[in-house]
């Protein structure tokens, strides 16, 4: 039994059992940056709805309050400001005596009675990006006056979204060698140079927009407005964060 240890002790301490210990002296940290940017780009969602007693009648009510909303969002907030569109819906309207217990047109229904057709509505989903922040809550106000029936101011992003990724790496690979070399202090060690550097990423793509191109002359500008009503905005800045995995060498 005596043999059999010797020879194990034997094969653990071999040349090339210690000429492959130099590779395992590291040093491996997690690295964690936030950075603090003050957003430069608002969000708003508007939504439009046209009534009519026929589908052109209800179209064209949306195409005017479109234009208007459109041309004075425009002004207010400048030539920079990109307005897309969704979707957009038209339906048809009936009498409340068409109803049932289980929601309006639960069932398939003849449109005749109760049930005859009264008019039409159309609705649109629209969405406003732009520059100017400071201008952005206004906007939502000023919208809601130019004809939407619905206008939200919806968030905040950052148009140099890379940038700010660029400054929180930075900042975690900062982290990481502070840590680093704290421990390498303490253990009475030489901080060597990075041999394995890696980074954690979660970010969602941003959702694609559908862009409209006019394919006649802008209308002419509407007539004068009294100014919207002014509310101030004064978003917080957003936070962008980092994490890196590095291991160290460790030098004699």
């Amino acid at each position: 039994m005596r043999r059999c240890w010797g020879v194990a002790i034997g094969l653990l301490v071999t040349p090339a059992a210690w000429a492959q210990e130099p590779a395992t002296r590291t040093i491996q940290v997690t690295g964690a940056g936030v950075v603090q940017t003050p957003p430069d780009v608002a969000m708003l969602n508007i939504w439009l709805r046209g009534e009519g007693t026929t589908p052109d009648a209800a179209t064209g009510d949306l195409a005017a309050k479109q234009k208007a909303v459109a041309a004075g969002l425009a002004g207010f907030l400048g030539g920079d400001s990109d307005l897309t569109t969704g979707n957009v819906t038209v339906i048809q309207a009936r009498g409340k005596a068409c109803e049932d217990g289980r929601g309006y047109n639960s069932t398939p229904r003849l449109s005749a009675g109760d049930c005859t057709v009264t008019g039409y509505i159309a609705t649109m989903q629209s969405a406003v990006r732009t520059h100017r922040v400071d201008k952005a809550a206004t906007a939502a106000g000023l919208a809601s006056r130019l004809g939407a029936s619905d206008a939200r101011l919806d968030g905040f992003a950052l148009s140099d979204l890379d940038g700010a990724r660029a400054r929180a790496r930075a900042a975690a690979i900062g982290n990481a060698r502070r840590q680093a070399t704290a421990l390498a202090s303490g253990a009475g060690v030489r901080l060597g140079p990075i041999i394995r550097l890696s980074d954690q990423m979660g970010y969602s793509p941003d959702a694609g927009e559908v862009r409209f191109a006019a394919s006649a002359p802008p209308p002419p500008p509407p007539p004068p407005v009294p100014p919207p009503i002014q509310i101030d905005a004064k978003p917080r800045p957003i936070e962008t964060r980092a994490q890196v995995y590095v291991t160290y060498a460790i030098t004699d």
